[in-house]
């Protein structure tokens, strides 16, 4: 007997193996492939600690993959399933043979090592079909975690066996192992960084700086120019470079040539020509996907939304924007910029309008700026033509230039690092190389979602919008502007001087791309199953209806009505000047009197747009107000703002809209922003602000004992009757479908409905604090409302109008209803200070301080009233107080700037000045005050170029002349011009 060993064990070793001959060959192979797997393995772990630790040159950093590295991943893949395939043959072959002569432990342990194969072969398909995403890290860790569970199962098994391992084997195998992943991690490190993508961030310096008066244009002498050596402060923004192929936008690509056809349009991944050009000739733009081919096996969920979205359809698959850039393209008008540029690029015989156009298809053409097709004319059934904002146009962009907007962002034609990446689909070695990518989607992953992409500053690049002489052959001239209009604000939490300051900050994409549950598998999808929304919800409701795309039309209307605007029919005001008295806080039901005059007060107030209501293209949008009064038997009395027999909305209606005219004093109403000159009025509701709305009607005696409902509608259409009519005209291959100009859908937003019981002459209503019992209204909003709110919202409407006495009435009654609160006290501080009562203004900042000492919001007021009393050192320590919790304040910082400067303090007046600048590089205010500065210092050079970029931005006061006669003959426009706005409701007699 040996010793150590029982008698049993001794004959256990002396009985011969039961493995064949040829069994014994094949457990040998399948050893050896298991040495390669654990070498494999290895090297794959070595990998990870390097890029857990940063271990240059072995961490695969950002966007790198070596050819090595994915050889050895797909190795890991063909050699598994081959190895499990081996494994397999060897149990079925081995295991009738051994059945007789089972052991509990060795049945044990090789029952747990077939188990946990199975779990490995599985775990890994899971990972190659689904990708080894953050949201199936449980999958890679099961599969890593089973592996090694696996080879401590096998060695049990062995171990529990006739015959074991030597230790001589158990050397080889180990040494071999150790040192084919040793070689393999070597030669990783040496090859390292060879498939590096160009870098990316959010406000990077283009790769080249363009001369901002390239090639000796003729502007102002000083405009644009940037500070030299020693003069200090920000640069002035300069326009783009007149050597620029995309001149005169912005954009540019970071390799200095054009992209190459195809790129963004995911060439070979989407429909043919032909196909798309059948489809443009049938309904006026292609259905079939462009551009996303190559990325919907992945992520269909987010490719189905981005397809139905207004940036697939930003380009000439949107028959509105044709019209208008039609137009442009047609204009042979041109300037000396345009001149310029012609004559550097070579291209004399283009047309201006033609370069011009380019200004923007930065935002909405990319696919053919990029590669040139722009200059040409365009054949609207090409792929081009019809891609919108595809992935790419907004995946590979890596740098945003700055904070200016129009599409300044510079692309990068970046290799994909996987290999046969450009293997055609369906190809065996496409499908190696979608292994690949799921097996290792960081670097793609990294390379199309920089971090920049979720914050709001890239979506500024194209949702920011100014117009230049290049464009105008006029002067600087803001347009919509999203970006600014929320970043400073609350919502953005940029704003102490907001009326409302949202529980938590938002930003863009917290509204419009929402996470949404991934029913569609996209491997995007985070672990609870959701995706970041591509279907970019706002308010355009008439392109899905033109498409005839019914679900994204309610999707989007749907989106407009929930908690964005709120209505409410606040209160009725008798007489001219109160002298009937007022009522206010209305329920469901009131009182009106007839025979004399009343005006029912209409707050609107905005309650969930991260930006201006409404926002975008607002010199073609159309929100308005219906009021509607009506007998109890349903007749209509009076009615404002009600859709004519034409489709034009009455044009006396309450409007939120902007209107702008041309230099003949002609209303913009063609989506030409490149003709505006003046602005006849703008009225839109900021974040967190409330607007009024005022109808005066006189009721008639006869409606006595009668009720009347009064019912108040916020309506919104996209696109008002005279653009769309002009779009139907000019572009009628766009609407291939409809003979006549579409009949745009109308969506309520919000409404509210009061119920007036019909009183005699000089009878007083009661003052209602509330709704009791709650309103009728279509939405109800105003029913929840508390009731200080509403009337803190009437009152912001009446401060923001100029009406301070009414406004300060208003707000010591917020103060009464909420004495807990601070809005009372510092609204009631505001308002006195807009109407000079300084000591007013005091008595209420000291009881708002009572009650929330600090309060960075009042600290706002305070730091007004201080500055407006020639306090300037508490002013500036009271903008400071507020700078501490809003870091981003532009208006806190300018105001700072201010009191500085009116204390003398010159150099910290410019350091405060430099931060405006750095939040807003085009704020005109800044600009000014730092030319004051700077002169109060001497330093002349400095000045002047502040003062050149203070005239750059500045408004341009003769250009108002133009509205006059605009206004003498649109009675609506005059109306909305007004500070106060007040229409009449003539009420007919039964």
């Amino acid at each position: 007997m040996t010793p150590g060993r029982t008698a049993e064990e001794d004959r256990e070793r002396s009985r011969p193996s039961l493995l064949s001959g040829w069994l014994r060959i094949w457990l040998a192979v399948v050893l050896g492939v298991t040495a390669f797997m654990v070498a494999n393995s290895l090297y794959l772990t070595l990998v990870r600690i390097a890029d857990w630790a940063d271990l240059a040159p072995f961490a695969l950093g950002e966007e790198q993959l070596p050819t090595i590295y994915q050889v050895m991943l797909l190795g890991h893949t063909g050699v598994g399933f081959a190895l499990a395939a081996l494994t397999l043959v060897f149990v079925v072959a081995h295991l009738p043979r051994v059945w007789r002569r089972l052991r509990r432990n060795v049945a044990l342990s090789g029952a747990l090592a077939v188990t946990l194969a199975v779990l490995v072969v599985a775990s890994g398909l899971f990972i190659l079909t689904e990708a080894a995403s953050r949201a199936n890290a449980w999958a890679w860790w099961l599969h890593v975690l089973g592996a090694g569970a696996l080879i401590a199962a096998y060695l049990m098994h062995r171990a529990a066996g006739t015959v074991k391992f030597s230790g001589s084997f158990a050397v080889r195998f180990a040494a071999s192992s150790a040192g084919i992943a040793l070689v393999g991690f070597l030669v990783h490190g040496l090859s390292g960084g060879t498939n590096a993508s160009p870098a990316s961030s959010v406000l990077a310096e283009p790769a080249t700086e363009p001369n901002p008066r390239s090639g000796g244009s003729p502007p102002e002498p000083a405009r644009g120019v940037q500070p030299g050596p020693g003069t200090g402060g920000p640069p002035i923004p300069a326009l783009p470079s007149v050597d620029s192929d995309f001149f005169p936008s912005p954009a540019s690509v970071a390799s200095g040539s054009l992209l190459a056809r195809g790129f963004l349009t995911a060439s070979g991944w989407g429909p043919d020509v032909e196909t798309v050009r059948r489809e443009v000739e049938e309904q006026g733009f292609a259905r079939s996907i462009i551009g996303a081919g190559a990325c919907v096996t992945c992520h269909p969920d987010v490719s189905a939304q981005w397809a139905a979205s207004a940036h697939r359809f930003s380009s000439f698959n949107n028959p509105f924007y044709v019209a208008s850039i039609d137009e442009l393209r047609s204009s042979e008008r041109t300037n000396p910029w345009i001149a310029r540029h012609l004559e550097v690029a070579g291209k004399e015989e283009l047309k201006a309008g033609v370069v011009k156009s380019r200004w923007c298809a930065s935002c909405h053409d990319p696919a053919l700026l990029f590669t040139g097709m722009m200059d040409a004319e365009i054949d609207r059934g090409s792929v081009e033509a019809q891609a919108g904002l595809t992935c790419l146009a907004c995946h590979t962009v890596h740098s945003v230039k700055d904070l200016t907007g129009n599409g300044n962002y510079q692309l990068a034609e970046m290799e994909s690092p996987y290999l046969f990446s450009k293997s055609p689909p369906g190809s065996a070695l496409r499908q190696l190389h979608d292994w690949t990518l799921k097996a290792r989607p960081a670097p793609h992953r990294r390379a199309l979602l920089k971090p920049f992409f979720r914050e709001a500053e890239f979506c500024a690049s194209c949702h920011k919008v100014s117009l230049d002489e290049p464009v105008n052959e006029y002067r600087w001239l803001r347009g919509q502007n999203e970006f600014d209009a929320w970043h400073d604000s609350g919502v953005a939490g940029n704003a102490a001087r907001t009326f409302y300051l949202p529980g938590s900050v938002r930003g863009c994409r917290d509204c419009h791309m929402p996470p949404e549950p991934a029913s569609l598998g996209d491997r995007a999808a985070d672990r609870d199953g959701m995706v970041r929304s591509h279907r970019f919800l706002a308010a355009n409701t008439a392109l899905p209806f033109v498409r005839g795309d019914t679900a994204m039309l309610r999707l989007t209307e749907k989106y407009l009505r929930t908690g964005k605007m709120r209505v409410d029919l606040f209160g009725v005001r008798r007489g001219e000047e109160d002298a009937e008295g007022v009522s206010l806080g209305l329920g469901s039901s009131a009182e009106l009197p007839a025979g004399s005059t009343a005006t029912l007060e209409v707050v609107v107030r905005n309650l969930g747009v991260g930006h201006t209501f409404p926002g975008g293209t607002n010199d073609s949008n159309e929100a308005w107000l219906e009021v509607v009064v009506a007998d109890s038997t349903g007749t209509r009395l009076a009615e404002s703002g009600t859709i004519g027999g034409d489709g034009r909305v009455d044009s006396l209606a309450h409007f939120f809209r902007i209107v702008a005219v041309d230099s003949l004093g002609e209303r913009i109403s063609r989506r030409n922003p490149q003709d505006i000159r003046a602005v006849v009025y703008s009225n839109l509701v900021g974040p967190g602000n409330a607007r009024l709305a005022h109808y005066r009607l006189t009721v008639p005696e006869e409606l006595v004992g009668t009720d009347v409902l009064v019912t108040v509608r916020l309506l919104w259409r996209k696109f008002d009757r005279d653009f769309t009519e002009f779009a139907h005209g000019a572009n009628p291959s766009g609407f291939v479908d409809r003979p006549f100009p579409p009949e745009l859908p109308v969506t309520e937003i919000a409404a509210d409905t009061v119920r007036f019981a019909v009183t005699r002459e000089g009878a007083r209503a009661e003052t209602v604090d509330a709704r009791t019992p709650p309103g009728t209204g279509a939405v109800g909003l105003a029913d929840s409302a508390a009731p200080w709110e509403r009337f803190n919202d009437y009152g912001i409407a009446l401060l923001l109008e100029g009406d301070t006495r009414r406004a300060s009435t208003i707000f010591s009654e917020v103060e009464r209803l909420a004495p807990d609160r601070v809005d009372g006290a510092t609204n009631l501080a505001r308002s006195a200070l807009a109407a000079g009562e300084l000591e007013a203004a005091y008595d209420a900042l000291e009881r708002a301080e009572e009650l929330d000492p600090g309060n960075a919001r009042v600290a706002w007021v305070w730091g007004g009233a201080l500055q407006e009393d020639g306090e300037y050192v508490g002013a500036a320590a009271a903008y400071r107080r507020v700078i501490e919790d809003f870091p981003r304040d532009r208006a806190s910082w300018r105001e700072l700037g201010r009191s500085l400067y009116l204390g003398g303090e010159f150099e910290e007046a410019l350091e405060a000045f430099d931060e405006v600048l750095a939040i807003d590089p085009e704020d005109r205010v800044a600009h000014y005050h730092r030319m004051l500065s700077l002169r109060a210092l001497g330093r002349e050079a400095a000045a002047t170029l502040a003062q050149a970029a203070y005239e750059r931005y500045a408004i341009d006061e003769s250009a108002l002349e133009i509205t006059t006669a605009f206004r003498s003959r649109d009675r609506g426009s005059n109306n909305m011009a007004q500070a106060i706005r007040t229409h009449e409701l003539a009420v007919r007699r039964r």
